[in-house]
């Protein structure tokens, strides 16, 4: 607008040869940011190229497992040394399949994983032997638990009925929230 409000034309040429100056020194500045951004940009791809081609070589040597290959195979080294039922073995496995078409580091991945470590973990198959004897339960409770009176003599009454039949079979006792 200041350049076509002057009438002289010398002045007119200094006011645009000053603009374009402006104009030039801008465009070199953004074309110096956008080669220092394509220059990171090139660095940081091929950072990730070489890395990736890093662990093919590795993984075609067999010096190195993918992560999700190592996890499934810990998975399955703990399912074949429990005794776990068809049902509970059915949902590991499906699990397992899942978990190798998930991405990484997706958040489902995580959550599968978790759950595979739960399921894996339990000790399927393996029992303790009921100790029903309500003198030493007495005992134990009277010198290792102050007070909650109530408690100690719920677990005694469950202690002594699975006493009386024999077994606790199918008896749990919740000892968190309101009864029942």
């Amino acid at each position: 607008q200041e350049v076509l409000a002057t009438l002289s034309v010398p002045e007119r040429i200094e006011k645009t040869l000053l603009l374009l100056k402006k104009e030039l020194e801008l465009s070199k500045l953004q074309s110096q940011i956008s080669k220092q951004v394509e220059d990171k940009i090139s660095a940081n791809q091929r950072r990730y190229m070489l890395l990736e081609q890093l662990k093919q070589i590795k993984k075609e040597l067999g010096l190195e497992r993918d992560d999700k290959e190592a996890l499934i195979a810990k998975f399955s080294d703990r399912i074949t040394h429990l005794a776990v039922p068809a049902e509970a073995k059915k949902v590991i496995e499906e699990e397992m399949d899942k978990i190798q078409t998930l991405e990484s580091s997706s958040s489902e991945f995580n959550v599968t994983r978790n759950y595979l470590d739960w399921l894996t973990s339990l000790p399927w198959g393996i029992y303790s032997e009921e100790n029903l004897q309500l003198r030493r339960a007495a005992r134990v409770l009277a010198a290792e638990h102050f007070g909650l009176e109530d408690v100690k003599e719920r677990i005694l009454e469950f202690i002594a009925v699975g006493a009386l039949r024999g077994s606790t079979q199918g008896k749990i006792i919740c000892f968190v929230g309101p009864p029942g």
